[in-house]
């Protein structure tokens, strides 16, 4: 990751040589346009480091590095547009100075907004997958649990229907929901029951039953039903 940064800014420090060889080597006046549009095009440069470091702030998985490449994406369209507008005002350097302003303002503007929606857009997936991953932990819990039950048990037919039941948790829907708090809190209490329980056929016949509830009430929210 580091040798890749490395040979991005690499990139962006040739750029901007090859933009200044281009720019002091063509034969145009350097009006107070040229020098305005420069200016501008040389912050769209320095704000590539900005831009590009905050898209990676924190990006220790590959999940969340892809996350920042849109961000990225706007930034090199930001300075390849103000490029092309340097572009155009050192091809006319007698246009009004206003114009230029004007003109390079609102690409900054405009750049900087665009930056906002996708950082906006990035938090905005990122809260959805925290939520979603809490909602999902419930029934993976409960999965081991019961896996862990099951693997611990001696007598054979509580284990078969512990495995059983842990097979119908497995292949339960993950998404749980605040309507089924009430529900999900009796099914764990039921686990930790069963754990310290001698009668375990008969919690494991209880806890079928809530499990089996809890699906098909899933399934209504969802609208399978």
């Amino acid at each position: 990751m580091k040798k890749n940064k490395g040979m991005a800014y690499a990139a962006l420090a040739i750029a901007f040589v090859l933009f200044n060889v281009i720019a002091f080597a063509v034969p145009t006046a350097k009006t107070a346009t040229f020098w305005i549009a420069y200016a501008f095009t040389t912050i769209a440069f320095a704000l590539q480091i900005t831009i590009w470091k905050f898209a990676f702030k924190g990006a220790n998985t590959l999940k969340s590095k892809f996350l920042g490449i849109p961000i990225i994406s706007v930034g090199i369209t930001y300075l390849i547009v103000q490029i092309l507008a340097f572009a155009i005002f050192m091809a006319l350097p007698l246009a009004a100075s206003w114009i230029a302003i004007v003109v390079c303002a609102l690409i900054l503007g405009i750049s900087a907004i665009c930056l906002i929606g996708t950082e906006t857009g990035r938090e905005e997936i990122n809260r959805v997958e925290e939520k979603v991953e809490k909602k999902v932990f419930y029934i993976k819990s409960l999965q081991v649990d019961i896996e862990m039950l099951a693997s611990a048990e001696r007598d054979a037919d509580t284990k078969a229907a512990l495995t059983k039941l842990a097979e119908k948790i497995r292949f339960s829907d993950p998404m749980s929901n605040d309507v089924l708090a009430n529900l999900e809190a009796e099914i764990s209490a039921k686990v930790k029951e069963l754990k310290t329980a001698e009668n375990k056929a008969e919690i494991i016949i209880v806890l079928d039953s809530l499990i089996t509830e809890r699906n098909k009430k899933v399934k209504i929210m969802k609208g399978k039903i």
